[in-house]
């Protein structure tokens, strides 16, 4: 016995130095399940009961004092596969990860990161862009299937300003890495992405608002941009806030034509006591085509158990216009068949540590 104790003691002191070294690090992350019915009014597949783990997520960070005013850190998440239905526990893979120096200009980073035109939307989010209720069915996408600007970029450079009169502006580029001879480009092909947002963040006055554009050579036609622009705008006032997004979307058809789809969600959200509940109405435009269009209307319900603990019910409905092809974009779906109709409804729990 006494042999163990010298043993471990002599253990202690030697690993103590590598303790004080990672003494900065967190371990942290988010389990966020719920049961749902899903249903499809075009589908042959017309109603599934299934349990969903959406972004449940794992992750470790930590920093270091480099003096004078400067700091490096670390970040590295990943998707965690919560029911199963992966296999490997591995999820959808890497989430936000990187390496970054903080100063007195500002941040500059390296990895994979939510671009900053996704970004900002989520001060108005009510589902953590996981979950079939989430507006991102239809905010942020143009054609359905055809484009998606909720995206989080690999290869990525990242510049996050400090506040300059309330504003932060946040620039990111990711550079397409693949060859002339590659499957990620073709010759003459330069797939990079830049994306940009300014936001003006006010805790006191409650104002938000947050500006944001994305700019995508190549990304439809060759030789062509896509872009997108968007407006976001939050007001919270005590236990409520009302936010909305208006944003157009341009996607090329071919070397000389192209579409512009306007998409807008209005939401709102009040807290009473340890409940909230929330409601949200988002619309997608026409594409080049008419009643290419859809609607959604989410409605969510949560039960604070703990500061870390919520349990929440929602139902979302998704409608589509007769040419229209939107679907729900996580889980499995059943398809985006035109003219649809798609709804959820699902009772879920949030924990985080």
């Amino acid at each position: 016995m006494q042999k163990k104790i010298i043993a471990l003691a002599i253990a202690a002191i030697v690993s103590a130095p590598a303790f004080a070294d990672n003494a900065n690090m967190t371990v942290y992350g988010k389990a966020i399940l719920n049961i749902e019915s899903v249903s499809n009014d075009k589908s042959t597949l017309s109603q599934a009961m299934r349990v969903q783990t959406n972004a449940s997520r794992f992750g470790v960070k930590g920093s270091e004092d480099l003096g004078d005013g400067m700091k490096a850190w670390f970040q590295y998440e990943v998707q965690i596969d919560a029911d199963g239905n992966a296999g490997n526990g591995a999820g959808n893979g890497t989430r936000n990860t990187g390496v970054g120096i903080d100063a007195g200009f500002g941040t500059v980073m390296m990895g994979m990161w939510d671009t900053p035109f996704k970004l900002a939307h989520n001060k108005i989010e009510l589902f953590d862009n996981t979950t079939v209720f989430s507006a991102v069915n239809l905010i942020g996408r143009a054609g359905g299937t055809a484009a998606s600007y909720i995206t989080r970029k690999s290869n990525v450079v990242q510049y996050w300003s400090p506040s300059l009169g309330g504003v932060k502006v946040n620039v990111s580029y990711s550079p397409d890495e693949g060859t002339s001879a590659g499957a990620a480009t073709t010759q003459g092909s330069n797939k990079s992405q830049t994306s940009l947002s300014a936001t003006y963040d006010d805790h006191d006055s409650g104002i938000y608002v947050s500006a944001a554009f994305e700019n995508r050579p190549d990304a439809s036609v060759k030789a062509t941009t896509d872009s997108a622009a968007r407006l976001v705008a939050r007001y919270s006032l005590g236990d409520f806030w009302i936010g909305a997004t208006v944003e157009s979307i341009k996607v090329n058809t071919s070397a000389t034509a192209s579409y512009n789809q306007s998409n807008s969600e209005l939401v709102g959200s009040y807290k009473l006591g340890a409940s909230t509940i929330a409601l949200s109405y988002a619309k997608a435009g026409n594409t080049a085509t008419s009643a290419t269009g859809a609607n959604q209307v989410s409605l969510r319900y949560g039960m604070n158990l703990s500061k870390r603990t919520e349990l929440f019910a929602a139902y979302t409905s998704l409608k589509n216009d007769t040419a229209g092809a939107y679907g729900f974009s996580t889980g499995t779906t059943f398809g985006t068949n035109a003219g649809s109709t798609q709804s959820a409804t699902g009772l879920g729990v949030i924990h985080s540590f």
